[in-house]
């Protein structure tokens, strides 16, 4: 596939077709947008996350259906699968601006050092912390220092207490009990104008946020499935030839909240069975002719879809 994006007329000429439609305001964001929340808590062996962050994120799932709750150890993991060299420091610092909302589940000691990480003015007001009701009163440097300033920045209720059990890392607890709070601080999804992109607000190598990665995702439901280095032949062909896309990263974020996935061989494809964006134009013709091209070349990759 690679040579033929580089080289087939016809693919050329469906991704200057959508070229066109940014460029000429045909490409609009939803009215409403999902919230991207970053879910911090412990993991009870490694790359399995603790009972409490799985039970957040299965109750988001049923009925958040504006969220998408992304871990940054499957971030990690992506980013390691395609050599892309981090370390999960310099991760958490990229996907904390990157995300509307971070959750942390203080339930190690592990979590305590995030807080700390995360509690400085610039992030405070997207900070939910869940504690253990034993601790509310405690006149702790927690209490009175980042949690304290987590209130003053948003609310009383993006702190919520409940009894946590010992071994609630293990074994589920009472961890329902967070979970209206929970709702009512995330029901609603954030509300856009009808308003039209540019090609430098969904371009990866201006942007690493919410709308750069949404606009990767809807090229992968369009094109794909594909590899690394074919998708950076379309944002070429998009964007201009020597740009850093920054790819690994929305490619690895995208994972992290299961939009798209990656197999063994490298090949992502979308997850959603649809578009973040809305597009006033034909873009069967784009999906067709891809589609036309990896049916004839790359029979295999049908089974992906």
């Amino acid at each position: 596939m690679y040579e033929l994006i580089k080289n087939k007329s016809a693919i050329k000429s469906r991704i200057e077709t959508l070229q066109k439609a940014i460029i000429n305001s045909r490409v609009f964001l939803p009215k409403d947008l999902s919230k991207f929340i970053f879910i911090c808590g412990a993991n009870k062996s490694e790359h399995i996350v603790s009972e409490r962050r799985r039970a957040i994120m299965a109750f988001a799932k049923t009925n958040l259906p504006h969220t998408q709750f992304f871990l940054a150890e499957k971030m990690f993991s992506t980013l390691q699968k395609e050599g892309h060299k981090a370390n999960i420091l310099d991760i958490e610092h990229e996907i904390s601006r990157f995300a509307d909302k971070i959750l942390i589940v203080l339930e190690s000691p592990s979590t305590f050092t995030e807080l700390g990480a995360f509690s400085h003015a610039e992030l405070r007001s997207k900070l939910i912390v869940i504690n253990d009701a034993k601790f509310k009163s405690s006149l702790s440097f927690i209490n009175l220092g980042p949690l304290k300033a987590i209130e003053d920045a948003s609310s009383k209720d993006n702190l919520i207490y409940y009894k946590m059990s010992d071994d609630g890392i293990h074994n589920l607890d009472a961890i329902g009990e967070v979970f209206n709070p929970l709702y009512e601080l995330l029901k609603e999804p954030i509300k856009s104008k009808a308003s039209s992109i540019d090609l430098d607000s969904c371009n990866p190598a201006k942007k690493f946020d919410k709308f750069s990665a949404m606009f990767v995702h809807d090229l992968l439901y369009l094109a794909g499935p594909l590899i690394h280095k074919e998708i950076i032949e379309l944002l070429k062909l998009l964007f201009g030839g020597k740009e850093d896309f920054k790819l690994s990263e929305h490619l690895a974020i995208l994972v992290a909240f299961e939009s798209i996935s990656r197999n063994e061989k490298g090949l992502y494809k979308s997850n959603r069975g649809k578009t973040f964006y809305e597009y006033k134009f034909d873009i069967s013709n784009v999906i067709s002719t891809f589609r036309n091209y990896t049916l004839k070349h790359f029979p295999e990759r049908i089974y992906e879809y």
